[in-house]
């Protein structure tokens, strides 16, 4: 029986580094769909403001504070992340001035971004280099958000190929083909 992951710490066999981008961006979860009979109930773990943000971060090992700007910016960072996991047209690019990277070079080390920051906005700092990393390293791509409207959770594309569609073909994936079969959109199915 395919089960959902309750959360994206159930998720095993992550990359580090892409663990903690995956964890970022599906503390928001969306997903609303029946599964064996169980409804899936969206939450979002920050939802109680700045506390519920530093307990998050805490639980990931970043260094965290209660601060109301510093948990918008998480709210707005974490938006933006996960809009540019959507596999739809994409959309206008979306400026992250809110973090102040600079770039530091070492012997040996090569040129990378670092940020100066203290509290929660190390964190994000440290979330936001991260993403930048994947994407350099040309992993960021298989981060993606699930086609399903009532799921939009945001998947790991493990297969070889990297052309994955939803977080669980035998979850979303069945459920859009049944929904397109019985509208009879075939032709509307993605490739």
């Amino acid at each position: 029986m395919v089960r959902p992951p309750a959360d994206p710490e159930e998720v095993t066999g992550l990359p580090a580094d892409v663990a903690l981008v995956h964890a970022f961006v599906n503390s928001l979860d969306l997903r609303e769909y029946r599964v064996h009979g169980k409804r899936m109930a969206p939450g979002d773990a920050w939802e109680g403001g700045p506390a519920a943000l530093a307990r998050w971060l805490r639980a990931h090992g970043l260094p965290q504070g209660e601060d109301p700007d510093g948990f918008e910016r998480a709210v707005r960072l974490r938006a933006a992340l996960r809009d540019s996991t959507r596999q739809t047209p994409p959309a206008e690019p979306v400026p992250l001035t809110d973090f102040p990277l600079l770039v530091a070079a070492g012997a040996g080390a090569g040129p990378r971004l670092v940020s100066a920051a203290a509290g929660v906005d190390a964190a994000l700092a440290r979330v936001l280099i991260t993403a930048v990393d994947l994407s350099a390293r040309g992993l960021w791509a298989r981060l993606k958000m699930c086609l399903a409207d009532d799921c939009q959770w945001i998947f790991y594309d493990q297969s070889r190929p990297g052309r994955g569609r939803w977080c669980s073909p035998q979850l979303c994936g069945n459920r859009f083909k049944i929904r397109a079969h019985r509208e009879g959109r075939r032709d509307s199915l993605p490739r």
